[in-house]
């Protein structure tokens, strides 16, 4: 199912928020580079064999379906801070697993799952190295993360807002890839790093990285 479908028939009755706007945007090129997006993700998680996926931000279990529907088959947990959101999550998938959480404080052991998985979500959070922190805590094996592609990203968006086709994401963190990339190393190694249409993917394998240590934040 593309994920502008399941965006509109999984919502419950009512549903808003901004995220899920972003998936149902009815524009075909803005939808084709979803499913672009989506596919290098999906690539990036099979080469990890996961079994276990914490879904870091999940927000309404988009991603997730999306993942399901490339032919993903482990357990997956997700979290957001919105109870609506997981609601929502509980309602479309209820074979994974949702919680409602804080991304600065996860309730979760150390290395609890084999990968942490967060799509577009550390551009929205102030103080990014303290969920960064977390995630390598309770991640065993690696970290699959997406940002933004800064500065392609924000020129896009001014005009998108000028141009009155879109509004602003609120994005807190603009990481251009040398940015990013020395981010994420700041808790593991680098395996790999992509980018996809106007995101950056980095492949983060935390074996034998002390994933314990807090980061803190450059920005």
């Amino acid at each position: 199912m593309p994920v502008i479908e399941h965006a509109r028939t999984k919502a419950p009755a009512d549903y808003d928020s901004d995220n899920h706007r972003k998936w149902e945007f009815n524009n075909s090129l803005y939808q084709k580079h979803l499913e672009i997006y989506l596919d290098a993700m999906y690539k990036h998680l099979r080469f990890t064999g996961a079994k276990q996926v914490l879904d870091a931000g999940c927000g309404e279990g988009i991603v997730y379906r999306a993942m399901r529907e490339r032919g993903y088959i482990g357990d997956w947990t997700g979290f957001d801070n919105s109870a609506e959101a997981i609601a929502f999550c509980r309602q479309a998938s209820p074979e994974a697993e949702w919680h409602v959480s804080s991304a600065y404080t996860l309730p979760f052991k150390n290395r609890s799952f084999e990968l942490v998985f967060s799509s577009q979500v550390l551009e929205h959070l102030k103080g990014p190295g303290k969920p960064l922190s977390e995630f390598a805590r309770v991640a065993d094996k690696w970290m699959l993360l997406s940002v933004p592609y800064e500065p392609i990203f924000r020129i896009l968006t001014w005009f998108s807002i000028n141009l009155k086709i879109g509004g602003d994401p609120g994005h807190v963190n603009h990481w251009t890839p040398a940015g990013w990339r020395s981010f994420v190393q700041r808790v593991g190694r680098l395996h790999c790093w992509d980018r996809s249409t106007i995101y950056q993917i980095a492949l983060v394998d935390m074996r034998g990285s002390d994933s314990t240590q807090t980061v803190e934040s450059a920005l």
